[in-house]
C-alpha cells in the first residue's frame, strides 16, 4: 500500500471532517438549511399582494441619463431601481404590476415630465417588469 504524504493524509482529514461535521449541523437544526431570512426580490410582499393598484401610464428612462444626479440622492446606474413621481415623497415604496409580473421599488426622482404620464421607470425597473415602451401598468404607493 502506497503512502500519503503529510500534506495528502491533511486534505484527506479535512474533508473526512467536512463530510461528518455539515449533515450534522443541518440535522441538529443549527443552520437554517438554507432559508433566507428575508423573501426573495421578485417575491412580492404581502402588502404589494393585497395593495389598491390604479392604472397609469409609466414610460421608462436611462440610457443617456446614466451618471446623472437624482432628486433624492446618488446617481443614475444601469442597475438603479426605482421611479421617478412628481410628488410622492423620496423613498416612497411603490408597487407596480405589469404582464403578471410585481414589482416593488422607492421613489427616487422627480419627474415625468411628459403629458399624461404618471411615473418613470429606471431602466433596470422596466426590465425586471418586461416593459419596453411607454405601456399601461398598475401602480400603488404603499408608504416607506
Amino acid at each position: 500500500m502506497k503512502r500519503l504524504s503529510a500534506t495528502s493524509a491533511a486534505l484527506t482529514a479535512a474533508v473526512l471532517a467536512a463530510a461528518v461535521t455539515l449533515p450534522a449541523a443541518a440535522s441538529t437544526g443549527t443552520g437554517n438549511g438554507g432559508a433566507s431570512a428575508t423573501p426573495p426580490a421578485d417575491q412580492p410582499s404581502q402588502q404589494a399582494m393585497s395593495a389598491d393598484y390604479r392604472p397609469v401610464k409609466a414610460t421608462w428612462y436611462g440610457p443617456g441619463l446614466f451618471g446623472n444626479r437624482l432628486a433624492c440622492g446618488g446617481r443614475l446606474s444601469h442597475r438603479t431601481l426605482g421611479v421617478a413621481h412628481r410628488s410622492l415623497p423620496c423613498g416612497t415604496k411603490v408597487a407596480l404590476r405589469y404582464r403578471g409580473r410585481t414589482l416593488v421599488v422607492p421613489v427616487i426622482d422627480r419627474g415625468p415630465y411628459a403629458r399624461g404620464v404618471s411615473y418613470d421607470l429606471t431602466q433596470a425597473t422596466a426590465q425586471k417588469l418586461g416593459m419596453t415602451q411607454t405601456v399601461r401598468l398598475a401602480a400603488a404607493a404603499l408608504g416607506h
